[in-house]
C-alpha cells in the first residue's frame, strides 16, 4: 500500500448510497482533523492498519490500534489525530453520500470504536473497496451503489453484534436509564430525577453510567441534546435558535448558543446557514 493516495468519484445521478471518495494514508506528526470544523454532508469509515491514531469524541478519548476503526458523519463531534506515542499512523478510509446518515449517527453513539480481528472477510472487501475507487474499475454508478449498500449492511450487522455484545454485560437498570435519557432530551431533567426514578444514589448513577459509557449522564445529555439541535436546524433553518434550544431540552437560548458553538465551533445560525439541506435531500434523514 502505497503512502497516502486519495479518490473522488462524481455521478450524474445519485439517488442511491454510493461510495463519493476514499483513499490510504501513511501520516506522522501534525495530522489533526477536526470534524466540528469541516463542512460537506457525508459518513466517514477510517481502518487503522499500522501504528496508532487518536479518538476524541467530547470528553472521551480512545486509542486507535490496528484493527480498529471509527465512524464519523461530517460534520460531527470527532477529533482525530496521530497518538501521542505513536511514530506514525497508517490507515484507510471511506467517503460515503448520507443517505444513511442517521443509521450512521445511531452506530457512532453505541460503537465508538469497532474491532475487525474477528471479521477478516469483511477487511479484505473494505480494501478492496478501496482500492477499486482509487483505480475508479466500477463498471457504473450501479456496481457502487451495490459493493457500497453490502458495506454498510455488513459494517450495521457488525456494528449491533458489537453493541449488544457490549449491552449484555450491562446492569439492567442501566439500560433503562440511557432509554429514558434517549426519550425525555427535551425535557427539564435532572439527576434527581434519575436517582429517584431507578432508585439509585446520584453517586451511583454517575459512576456505572461513566464506566460502560465513557462519560457522565450530563455530558451524555448535552452531546444528544446537540445532535437532535444540528439535525432540527439543517432540516428546519426557519427555526429559530430559542426555539431550537426548547425543542432540544435547553433552557436557555444563550446558554444553548454557548454549548452549540464549543461543541461544533460554530453558532447556530451560521451552522443551518452553510449545512442547509435542498428540499430533495431531506431523505438523507430516514426516520
Amino acid at each position: 500500500m502505497g503512502l497516502n493516495h486519495s479518490f473522488q468519484l462524481h455521478y450524474d445521478h445519485t439517488q442511491y448510497f454510493h461510495l463519493i471518495g476514499g483513499g490510504n494514508e501513511t501520516v506522522t506528526a501534525n495530522y489533526y482533523w477536526d470534524c466540528r470544523q469541516r463542512t460537506g454532508n457525508y459518513c466517514l469509515f477510517q481502518y487503522t492498519i499500522k501504528g496508532q491514531g487518536h479518538l476524541q469524541i467530547g470528553d472521551s478519548h480512545y486509542t486507535l490500534k490496528p484493527g480498529d476503526a471509527f465512524l464519523a458523519t461530517i460534520p460531527g463531534n470527532q477529533i482525530y489525530s496521530l497518538a501521542p506515542d505513536s511514530i506514525n499512523w497508517q490507515f484507510i478510509y471511506l467517503e460515503f453520500s448520507p443517505h444513511f446518515i442517521d443509521q450512521w449517527h445511531q452506530m457512532t453513539q453505541d460503537t465508538p470504536i469497532l474491532n475487525f480481528k474477528e471479521h477478516p472477510v469483511f477487511v479484505k472487501n473494505c480494501l478492496a473497496l478501496n482500492q477499486i475507487g482509487l483505480q475508479n474499475t466500477f463498471s457504473d454508478y450501479f456496481e457502487n451503489t451495490s459493493r457500497s449498500a453490502q458495506f454498510f449492511f455488513d459494517l450495521l450487522r457488525i456494528s449491533q453484534h458489537t453493541h449488544q455484545s457490549a449491552q449484555d454485560k450491562y446492569p439492567e437498570w442501566l439500560s433503562h436509564y440511557r432509554q429514558w435519557l434517549d426519550i425525555h432530551y427535551d425535557q427539564d431533567i435532572s439527576l434527581e430525577d434519575a436517582a429517584d426514578i431507578f432508585n439509585k444514589s446520584k453517586y451511583t448513577l454517575i459512576k456505572v453510567f461513566k464506566y460502560y459509557y465513557q462519560q457522565s449522564p450530563k455530558q451524555y445529555l448535552i452531546d444528544l441534546r446537540i445532535k437532535k439541535a444540528m439535525r432540527l436546524l439543517i432540516e428546519h433553518p426557519e427555526l429559530t435558535v430559542k426555539t431550537v434550544a426548547q425543542k432540544c431540552g435547553f433552557q436557555s437560548a444563550n446558554y444553548f448558543t454557548k454549548v452549540f458553538h464549543k461543541k461544533t465551533m460554530y453558532s447556530p445560525l451560521k451552522f443551518a446557514k452553510e449545512n442547509t439541506l435542498h428540499d430533495s435531500s431531506v431523505h438523507y434523514f430516514n426516520n
